[in-house]
């Protein structure tokens, strides 16, 4: 995969003009396999190559973030992304499977559908929420640990426990991190009752040991005195629904998750939800699909007491979420529109428009996709100014695959910045693209 992308960041003050907003840079991933299958086990290894070139050194946002973990300006690294063991029907328990050693996980994909407008909203509106292989970043993070997994048509059952890898943006994935996450999840693939829906709850434990200064809306004195470990347990559901209604057919998409637990000395005490609906014509030309929806996080609305009322994201791939990574669930009420075509069998296309808010004015905006080191956060925050408004981000992207090895993606978008950003950025606005080739074979 070979990427080139280009920021124009939002700008500050004068006084960091030692600083680049505007940059770019190239980087290249290249991922090698081999799969032996011999029922009942089956087993995978993955070496990935990864290459990051003409980083900037004084940059905030993905550019930054590469630095930050990496002080290189031209970065390369092999690693070691999957290593595993599976055994189907052990013992002739027939539905169960074991899988252990380095792997790839995907918080909501534990039961794909074989419904196509299903599985599509569970790769992209459900799955990775939470926990997921940061595949946006050059790097990337595994999950070395096990899952054991009860399987039929009807159902899943998934329990799993691991210890998440360093990268992201971190170019050594090979060490793990001082993290702890475990969690099982029942998913319903088949309702007799509701055909075309399935549903899932879940339970996630997280535990951050790395003793580092945590991200959060108190101030720095505050937190640097603070101590203690991060101990979240999350409680969620979510379900989808497709039904034919008319000419086409329309999906309805629930998900929501509470969360308890310790930040530090603090009690956590937070939530998030997403609501969305779309209505798909299939059998006009480019099967125009018109979605819309509402995604929330809480923030903390009182840095002084006990609690810590913010969403904490665990160890998402925010991108998916936040095409333009400046932002993520934390504290953020984002209400968007979106449309899907695909006009020809090698071509898709999508564009959003997204009008985004902090859920709290006392809290940060926050952005990241979670812990990449043992010396990084993983998350930053942005200090509101006081206000709630974020602005109004669009974008659009193109997928093109001309043959079946290749795909060709190019992606567009612009921050209209508004409150916050106006109040804390001397240029409100903001832009990011990038061009893509993936051949995979």
């Amino acid at each position: 995969r070979m990427r080139y992308e280009r920021f124009a960041w939002f700008e500050t003050d004068p006084a960091s003009a030692t600083r680049d907003y505007d940059y770019g840079f190239f980087a290249n991933r290249l991922q090698l396999g081999l799969r032996v299958t011999g029922e009942p086990l089956e087993f995978f290894v993955q070496y990935q190559h990864s290459l990051v070139t003409s980083i900037p050194d004084q940059s905030p946002g993905p550019g930054g973030a590469y630095y930050t973990n990496s002080p290189d300006k031209n970065q390369e690294k092999g690693i070691l992304r999957n290593i595993w063991l599976r055994w189907k029907n052990p013992l002739g328990a027939q539905g169960l499977s074991l899988t252990a050693g380095r792997q790839i996980f995907r918080d909501g994909l534990e039961a794909p559908s074989t419904d196509p407008t299903l599985l599509w909203l569970q790769k992209s509106r459900i799955s990775e929420r939470l926990i997921g292989p940061f595949d946006y970043t050059h790097v990337g993070r595994s999950f070395d640990g096990g899952q054991v997994a009860f399987d039929n048509t009807a159902m899943n059952v998934t329990g799993f426990a691991f210890t998440p890898t360093w990268g992201g943006y971190e170019i050594n994935g090979n060490r793990e991190l001082e993290i702890g996450v475990a969690g099982v999840s029942a998913s319903l693939k088949a309702l007799e009752a509701l055909p075309g829906t399935n549903a899932r709850i879940f339970g996630i434990w997280y535990r951050d040991r790395r003793e580092l200064v945590p991200v959060d809306n108190r101030p720095l004195a505050v937190r640097q005195a603070d101590d203690g470990d991060i101990q979240i347990y999350t409680i969620g559901a979510n379900a989808t629904h497709v039904h034919a209604i008319g000419p086409g057919k329309a999906d309805f998409l629930l998900w929501g998750a509470i969360q308890t637990g310790d930040w530090l000395s603090q009690d956590q005490d937070s939530w998030a939800y997403a609501v969305e609906m779309g209505y798909q014509l299939p059998n006009v030309w480019s099967a125009p699909w018109l979605r819309a929806g509402l995604n929330q996080g809480s923030g903390d609305s009182d840095p002084t007491d006990g609690d810590h009322s913010t969403f904490f994201q665990i160890l998402p791939t925010a991108r998916a979420y936040a095409m333009f990574p400046f932002y993520n669930m934390m504290n953020n009420r984002d209400l968007f529109a979106q449309l899907i075509l695909k006009p020809h069998a090698m071509v898709s296309m999508q564009s959003t428009l997204h009008w985004l808010r902090l859920s709290d004015r006392d809290d940060f905006l926050y952005g990241g996709g979670g812990a990449t080191s043992n010396s990084v956060f993983g998350f930053t925050g942005t200090a509101s100014g006081d206000r709630t408004g974020i602005g109004t981000m669009f974008d659009t992207s193109l997928t093109v695959n001309p043959v079946k090895w290749l795909a060709l993606n190019v992606y567009y978008a612009h921050v209209f910045g508004s409150g916050m950003t106006g109040q804390t950025f001397r240029d409100e606005d903001a832009d990011f693209a990038f061009a893509e080739a993936t051949i995979s074979f």
